[in-house]
């Protein structure tokens, strides 16, 4: 079994800056951009139009950090406001890529923002300012077979769903993802499993060979995944506001929680049955609690339904009787029977697939 930590981390998201607290300094680079009136609810485009804008892009040495003007209307108070959405992600940490954003780095993060020489906001608008679209990252250091074996598996247990952008894909160089990122919910969040040292040798090659050592990208894999609605937030990590201070508190625990309900969520559960309390039983005894357990417990039947089709298949009338006097000693012991020891936990169970220890 593969052992890691078990440490998840922030690798991106959209803050949302209040224009009204920010200073533009690089005027220069104004160009004619799109101006999205968007829901705070939903998150749905309600009208956009040409403006006049900062430029799509904050450029750095071997990678860029995006923005957007977008206006916000906020049914609570029926009113539009202007924001600065700054699609914020880790390449900004550089040489400490791999960290992620915690709380115990934002403070660089903002300060290389800052010497950008782009736009001045302060670190307590930085920090208090909403945000919404965040992805949870997990690294893996894990050979590419063991990796595609993963993917595969976990493929092969997708729920399956008629609903367009919903459902595994599974693609040729072996990564994985779980439904599209534009039209994810809570209920079945985005998710990628990806190959970071094929990423790093193809689509990133020029930040990695600046910032990262070979040897932290060897056999490096990425599982990904995304809580889109400030709401979503919110709800699930239990914050009262989805802020960047509120979201890099979050413990670990809790997004390794959210990474493996994200999972688990686009995956078929495993039926599990209760192990009997009862000791030093015989086989069919065991089958029988097997059976029953399974039937009634994950099939919904009753334990009459399950009794008579159990005994069609008894053609000598004494093993029948035998064998329905053993079923009715079953279900008179009645919540004897079972412990919950071996009941299913969607995260246990994912974690022991993704073999983390």
């Amino acid at each position: 079994m593969t052992k890691i930590e078990q440490f998840c981390s922030i690798d991106s998201l959209k803050l949302r800056l209040p224009m009204s607290e920010v200073r533009i300094i690089d005027t220069s680079i104004l160009d004619t951009k799109t101006k999205y009136v968007v829901s705070d609810i939903s998150g749905k485009i309600i009208s956009e139009e040409k403006i006049k804008s900062l430029t799509s892009e904050i450029k750095f040495n071997g990678y860029s950090i995006k923005v957007a003007l977008i206006s916000l209307y906020e049914f609570a108070t029926k009113s539009t406001n202007d924001y600065l959405e700054i699609y914020l992600h880790s390449k900004i940490l550089e040489h400490s890529y791999f960290e992620g954003m915690t709380s115990t780095n934002i403070a660089l993060v903002y300060q290389r923002l800052m010497s950008a020489n782009i736009f001045e906001c302060s670190l307590d608008t930085f920090m208090n300012s909403p945000l919404n679209d965040i992805d949870i990252k997990l690294d893996l250091d894990i050979k590419k077979d063991v990796f595609n074996e993963l993917c595969k598996e976990l493929n092969s247990r997708t729920t399956s769903t008629t609903k367009l952008g919903q459902g595994g894909n599974l693609y040729d160089n072996g990564n994985l993802t779980f439904n599209r990122r534009e039209t994810s919910t809570l209920a079945k969040p985005f998710v990628k499993f990806y190959n970071k040292e094929l990423e790093a040798n193809e689509k990133n090659s020029e930040f990695f060979n600046l910032y990262i050592p070979n040897n932290l990208i060897k056999d490096k894999k990425r599982i990904e995944v995304t809580c889109k609605k400030s709401t979503d937030i919110k709800k699930y990590f239990e914050v009262e506001t989805s802020t960047l201070n509120s979201v890099l508190s979050i413990p670990n625990d809790k997004l390794l929680n959210y990474l493996c309900y994200a999972i688990n969520q686009n995956i078929s559960k495993p039926v599990k049955i209760a192990k009997s309390t009862i000791k030093n039983q015989s086989a069919i005894d065991i089958q029988i609690h097997i059976h029953f357990t399974n039937s009634i417990t994950n099939q919904g039947m009753t334990f009459m339904q399950t009794l008579n089709s159990y005994l069609e298949h008894f053609e000598d009338k004494q093993m029948r009787m035998r064998m329905k006097k053993k079923c009715l000693e079953w279900n008179n012991k009645g919540a004897e029977q079972s412990t919950n020891e071996t009941t299913s936990n969607d995260i246990l169970d994912i974690l022991k697939l993704l073999n983390i220890e």
